[in-house]
């Protein structure tokens, strides 16, 4: 008897639970359902292409923003880890894009995040993530595409510019190029810039799998809206062809190099990054250690847009009062960063504030770079004013352009810089190159490129 009436307070307590509560608990559970009903559709042609990896799904609503992710749990540790962290950053960049507000009639955002796996050789892994940015109201969401390579066997991640061969641009390039002036639904829309908007540097991501290279273009990116994403797979015979060489910049033009730095701002320097792309045009950014840490995929971005990355120091000290020991500190801090979001060493380096001497230069493992062209952007915060002081400058002809990457002003005034340049006649190249060209070396570690250098 004891026993039935412990049962039936139970069952008493549990019915007054589901009848207080039974409203928000369908409520939740409609919500949770419905999120993953528009998961299934949205995932249903990826499905046939997860060829590694349990699928983790993940459904979130929390007004205004709904979150619909899946993505793949390898059961290899640090491939795993690194995935975790791509979906944090893939969440991140959301957030921040779209600042939820407090007002009741804001309109909802829900992204979406599904994934395909591809397996070449047993142990090289390719990773594709698709990203689809929905706002309550627009007919189109925001595409977004991202690439990642892994080594089974060594269980970390691989650069993409590692898994590469000799003309593999160059191929790609040309293969596109053919491939969408003669087949349908493409060739009757592509747009006027198709060739600058498909030359090689393009092509830096990319999928490898069992019978060719894949490489996609993002919604609205090449054609219209309407076509959704592209994907284009280049079976490996065309990727391994002899190609013919392509010059990258035009050797008749006046060169001049645009330089940013302190970044990279998730915002800002992403603006600029849109600008350039646009343009197909390149700059060089001088970054921050601690924020290549922070914002990894920005740098990772301006390497597959044929921009050139630099090291800024780790967090913008004054090395003229750091000891030999802090400044090798320093460096090796600022050479773990860049290694982890982009699988290498800084090459070139720009001291903050533009301060080095003799002692600094010796312990500076990279070619420091200067500029001869203080834009001031800093001090103005003014687009206009930052595009008259290029103006006035004069002939610009070999020189390096000074800015900072993390304000709007200069993104601004670099969407008007940009286009006047190239009116002018100018080739956008990188430090890098123009050094080159100068002096017919790659930069010198240990050695100093100084104001009057690009004078």
């Amino acid at each position: 008897m004891k026993s039935k009436s412990i049962l039936s307070l139970a069952l008493a307590a549990l019915l007054l639970l589901n009848l207080c509560g039974c409203e928000n608990m369908v409520s939740a559970f409609s919500s949770h359902s419905a999120l993953l009903e528009q998961g299934e559709a949205f995932w249903a042609d990826m499905r046939e292409n997860q060829q590694f990896g349990e699928a983790v799904t993940v459904t979130e609503q929390n007004s205004p923003l709904a979150y619909i992710l899946q993505y793949p749990k390898t059961e290899h540790p640090a491939i795993d880890a690194r995935i975790e962290e791509i979906v944090a950053e893939i969440r991140s960049d959301f957030e921040e894009s779209h600042y939820p507000s407090e007002e009741e009639n804001s309109p909802k955002h829900t992204l979406l995040l599904g994934y395909e796996t591809y397996i070449t050789e047993e142990t090289q892994l390719s990773l594709v993530f698709f990203e689809s940015d929905q706002t309550e109201g627009e007919e189109y969401p925001r595409s977004h595409i991202r690439m990642f390579h892994f080594d089974l066997k060594e269980d970390k991640e691989v650069p993409a510019k590692e898994l590469v061969w000799d003309g593999f641009r160059e191929n790609a390039s040309a293969y596109a190029r053919n491939f969408f002036t003669t087949t349908e639904p493409y060739k009757s829309q592509l747009p006027d810039n198709y060739t600058k908007l498909l030359k090689p540097k393009r092509f830096s991501r990319f999928a490898l799998t069992d019978t060719g290279v894949l490489f996609c273009f993002e919604q609205g990116r090449l054609f219209p809206e309407s076509l959704g994403d592209i994907h284009l797979l280049i079976p490996y015979d065309k990727m391994r062809a002899v190609a013919a060489p392509v010059p990258k910049h035009d050797k008749n033009k006046p060169w001049v190099a645009l330089t940013f730095d302190d970044g990279p701002n998730p915002k800002h320097t992403t603006t600029i990054l849109n600008t350039l792309e646009a343009y197909d045009a390149v700059a060089a950014f001088f970054d921050l250690g601690k924020l290549v840490d922070l914002y990894p995929y920005i740098p990772r971005r301006a390497e597959a847009l044929g921009c050139e990355v630099g090291s800024h120091s780790y967090n913008h000290s004054n090395f003229y009062y750091l000891s030999n020991a802090q400044i090798a500190a320093d460096v090796q801090a600022t050479g773990t960063a860049f290694q982890k979001a982009l699988g290498r060493q800084p090459s070139i380096f720009r001291p903050p504030y533009g301060n080095c001497d003799a002692r600094i230069e010796s312990q500076i493992p990279m070619a420091s770079v200067l500029w001869s062209v203080d834009t001031l952007d800093w001090k103005s915060r003014n687009a206009s004013a930052i595009l008259k002081a290029v103006k006035d400058s004069g002939d610009l002809n070999g020189k390096v352009i000074l800015m900072h990457g993390i304000y709007e002003s200069s993104a601004k005034a670099t969407a008007l810089l940009v286009p006047y340049l190239l009116e002018e006649g100018y080739e956008l190249v990188t430090v890098s190159e123009l050094i080159e060209a100068k002096s017919g070396e790659k930069p010198q570690p240990n050695k100093l490129y100084g104001y009057s250098y690009f004078g």
